[in-house]
């Protein structure tokens, strides 16, 4: 008997709840955009802003929207190195061309010999391309 009168009154709240807080619910028609004050809708999210990768691993790889064939600049701390040295995990410091903020992510190499004299932890300056959803470093020195 309790059970009947319990589901009853949690009913009658749940069909009432929308009258009593003054909604419409034959009103569907979602988000008021105008009511967005100072939000450029058309931009992209900034990814520099509040954010913190710290040393979280991240990939860019499956990015369609970043696409270059100019080298870009970075400079980074060498992570892991693959067995067959054609790619590594780089923690980047920011890169500014790209607006990405510091992170560890893959970078494959155009040239294997490029990792050799690397070792984990070596700082690096490098130089890569984005070829086909990925990064290759085509240049790399140490520091």
């Amino acid at each position: 008997m309790k059970t009947k009168i319990l589901s009853a009154v949690c009913f009658a709240a749940l069909t009432l709840s929308p009258a009593i807080w003054g909604m419409d619910m034959n009103d569907s028609k979602g988000m008021n955009m105008e009511k967005c004050n100072g939000m450029d809708m058309d931009k992209g999210m900034d990814m520099n802003k509040g954010m913190n990768m710290g040393n979280k691993k991240h990939d860019h790889s499956s990015s369609s929207n970043v696409v270059s064939t100019a080298t870009i600049h970075a400079s980074g701390t060498v992570k892991q190195i693959a067995d067959n040295h054609e790619s590594l995990q780089i923690f980047h410091d920011p890169i500014s061309a790209l607006k990405w903020p510091a992170m560890n992510m893959p970078f494959e190499v155009v040239d294997h010999e490029l990792t050799h004299p690397l070792k984990v932890g070596d700082k690096v300056d490098f130089e890569f391309i984005q070829k086909d959803g990925k990064n290759v470093i085509v240049r790399m020195k140490k520091q």
